[in-house]
């Protein structure tokens, strides 16, 4: 069966502290604070409220600066994920916390080792404790509860550099006798099978599915403070320094473990529960170690975190806007980067940079998204730039998506856009580092230069005229449901072949080897598209279809083409008129295609109507921002700001006309979420390399955040600054300041 990634299941500023201050007091008792803004209230800004989770929230006109550690962090009253769809990472281990009680862990995947039916539940007096308050960070959630006046705070945190994670879990007795408290662990697997053990398996390929591990049954190894779940895989193993732990096996594939503590009144104390998935041997040993002294690593592992913000933002620039929803948008998608870097030995690239990757969910790279984020990319990570682009080009992005971490091979369909996103994702890194020297790097008998040639001309016969392509039926791009097709002589596609052609003739410039045959085919390309396929009374571009007949499918993926230099400005005027709330636009967001076309289903989230995949609305307002119109670019923008106050962390679609998101998925943490970040520098802020290496600052500040700024913006050897406000901007290079007004860019040069 072929692998469907989009239809089905299977598919600020950042105030630098020490980390040994932002690693304040983390394990203990849970103090959140009240909410200052009911969670039905999206337009709060998260940033107007204290985030440090240990005082009273108070709303204000200055966004106030988060605590280095609580950078990223989400109080539990905002969220909408779903508790399916809730975990942490750490670049080794992802798994499930549920938010609706204190204690319970589901699911570990830490590739290529995964158990996705591991069930861990804590239990008081016989029952769950239900939640009050939780809070969210990239490798910890904190909970916090009550039950028979036993208050229980607990903290689940993923440990640096390791497949492992400690729970611990803080008793208070708020009562003024002494209690004796009895306490379960269940450890359980998925009870629907007919023999519910916990699976674990070394899954050799990570797709766009979460694996399923139910088959690979394990054996139970009970030695005191210890339980081992293993098979030929390998093992979880899990350890607690709660006294007097026995095993009330309950059958054989189902246990308690049980103990009981004696707390008495106001006292308070904290237990460890480690645990650990990998290899057995090292499973225990990593167990073992962090038994010891879990305060100690929870602390580093804070500090950890720290690092690799700090380090994110001196990659790339910080962002301030004087609308906090707007700067809390920036981060929330900044983020994204970190959540979907992987570190895993056992990977064919260290690091790598998966489409997806909470709870397992498309952990597979697919070009589709690293072509979308290629701009920023080479800014934060232009050496995994390299190595990815050159495992791309060893595989045939003809045939196939995406490449797997374990093996390196190519799996699934190809994608229509596969050849334009590789291109650009070598274009932006020679553009944006200057490296020029990577064209002659080879791979499979090629220099990077000649894949660029080969994909730019993919299809197309240089000693004949130029014509569209037809890329036949039933194609990988917009997989529309029900009878409705997108498919032959596709106007989107054929667009993108002119701004590979153009990209081409520019790297072929760069490196001295100069084409003619490919500086002779985007003129004619722009031509047959507007006279092909340009309906001048519906105003849009339609597709030929098999009957060769000119058909219409109002689908958002046209606006990308705006700004690209195929249009004419008659053309883009005319799309730009059917974006509108009648058609494209509703109060949360974008729609994927327009409401009046019949092909329009509302819950066909991604590209079918309902809402829009999680990178296009940026996508599209950076190119509208390009192409010189402002407005409704801003206009996009504005209306998807809520993502930043509901979502921990943004998965493939959004809904456009609810506070909503896609939840069929397993792809809940998008790689290319981080697109609101790149339109806010390249599209917002207005950041333009040229061919020669020049810098061009062209800032548009919108009138829902007149003033906005770029601090350590680093491009090909030189950091500046911008500061703008609706009538003018400043540009700051070292100790020099130049000015100008809005519309009249600067040019930096470059040192590279």
């Amino acid at each position: 069966m072929v692998e469907q990634r989009k239809k089905t299941s299977t598919r600020r500023a950042f105030v630098k502290h020490s980390a040994n201050a932002a690693a304040a007091a983390v394990v203990g008792p849970m103090v959140l604070r009240q909410p200052v803004f009911q969670a039905n209230d999206p337009k709060q800004p998260l940033s107007a409220q204290q985030s440090s989770g240990r005082s009273q929230g108070v709303a204000r006109d200055k966004a106030i600066p988060p605590r280095p550690y609580d950078l990223f962090a989400m109080q539990g009253d905002r969220i909408i994920t779903e508790e399916d769809d809730f975990g942490i990472i750490n670049g080794l281990l992802t798994m499930g916390v549920s938010y609706r009680d204190v204690g319970t862990l589901s699911g570990l995947f830490a590739p290529p080792y995964a158990s996705s039916d591991f069930l861990l539940e804590l239990r008081l007096f016989g029952e769950k404790v239900s939640t009050k308050r939780f809070d969210w960070r990239p490798t910890e959630v904190r909970r916090e509860g009550q039950l028979q006046g036993i208050a229980v705070s607990t903290s689940t945190i993923l440990i640096h550099g390791k497949r492992a994670g400690i729970l611990s879990v803080t008793f208070r007795n708020t009562t003024p006798k002494a209690r004796v408290v009895p306490i379960q662990f269940n450890i359980i697997g998925d009870i629907t099978q007919t023999d519910p053990h916990i699976g674990l398996d070394y899954v050799k390929y990570w797709g766009f599915a979460r694996p399923v591990t139910t088959k690979s049954k394990t054996s139970v190894v009970v030695e005191g403070r210890w339980i081992t779940l293993h098979n030929s895989s390998g093992a979880v193993v899990l350890a607690s320094d709660f006294d007097n732990l026995t095993r009330e096996e309950l059958s054989e594939w189902s246990s308690h473990w049980v103990t009981t503590i004696n707390i008495q009144p106001g006292e308070q104390r904290t237990h460890y529960i480690a645990f650990a998935l990998g290899p057995r041997e090292e499973s225990q040993s990593v167990c073992e170690h962090l038994i010891q002294d879990p305060s100690s690593l929870i602390q580093r592992s804070i500090k950890a975190l720290v690092r690799q913000s700090e380090d994110l933002l001196s990659s790339l620039p910080v962002f301030e806007a004087s609308n906090p929803l707007l700067t809390d948008y920036y981060r929330r998608s900044l983020q994204h980067l970190l959540l979907n870097r992987w570190t895993v030995p056992d990977f064919v690239l260290n690091p790598y940079y998966s489409t997806g990757s909470i709870k397992g969910g498309c952990v597979g790279c697919y070009l589709w998204d690293h072509g979308i984020l290629s701009e920023m990319m080479p800014l934060y990570d232009p050496n995994a730039v390299r190595a990815h682009v050159k495992q791309f080009l060893k595989v045939d992005i003809t045939k196939h998506y995406l490449f797997n971490p374990v093996d390196g091979e190519g799996y699934g369909p190809t994608y229509l856009v596969n050849q334009e996103k590789i291109i650009g994702c070598i274009y932006h890194y020679v553009l944006h580092t200057g490296d020029v020297s990577f064209l002659r790097e080879q791979i499979n008998g090629k220099s990077i230069l000649d894949w660029v040639f080969h994909y730019a001309t993919f299809g197309d016969d240089l000693s004949k005229p130029a014509v569209l392509i037809d890329y036949g039926k039933d194609v990988s791009h917009l997989e529309l449901r029900h009878q409705y097709k997108y498919d032959h002589v596709l106007p989107d596609v054929n667009g993108g072949r002119y701004t590979s052609y153009i990209r081409a003739c520019n790297l072929a410039t760069l490196a001295g080897k100069q084409r003619e045959d490919l500086n002779a085919r985007p003129g004619p390309l722009k031509e047959l598209l507007k006279k092909t396929l340009w309906n001048p009374e519906h105003q849009w571009l339609g597709f030929q279809s098999d009957k060769d007949s000119l058909e219409l499918r109002y689908t958002n993926i046209i606006f990308t083409l705006i700004g690209t230099g195929v249009l004419d400005r008659e053309t883009e005027l005319g799309l730009l008129s059917h974006l509108n709330e009648r058609e494209f636009l509703s109060a949360y967001g974008l729609h994927s295609i327009s409401k009046l076309d019949p092909a329009y289903d509302q819950v066909d989230i991604d590209h079918g109507g309902g809402g829009s995949y999680v990178a296009f609305p940026a996508l599209i307002a950076e190119s509208l921002y390009k192409g010189g119109y402002s407005d409704p670019a801003e206009d996009i923008l504005e209306r998807t700001l809520w993502w930043g106050q509901r979502l921990p962390y943004w998965g493939d679609s959004m809904v456009a006309n609810q506070i909503n998101y896609r939840r069929e998925t397993p792809l809940q943490c998008a790689l290319d979420a981080a697109a609101g970040t790149q339109c806010v520098i390249f599209g917002m802020c207005g950041v333009r390399v040229e061919l020669n290496g020049d810098i061009v600052v062209n800032p548009h500040p919108p009138k829902f955040s007149p003033s906005i700024s770029l601090k350590g913006v680093k491009i090909r050897g030189t950091s500046f600054d911008i500061a703008a406000n609706r009538s003018d901007f400043e540009v700051k290079v070292n100790q020099k300041i130049m000015r100008s007004k809005i519309g009249v860019p600067v040019v930096l040069t470059t040192k590279g």
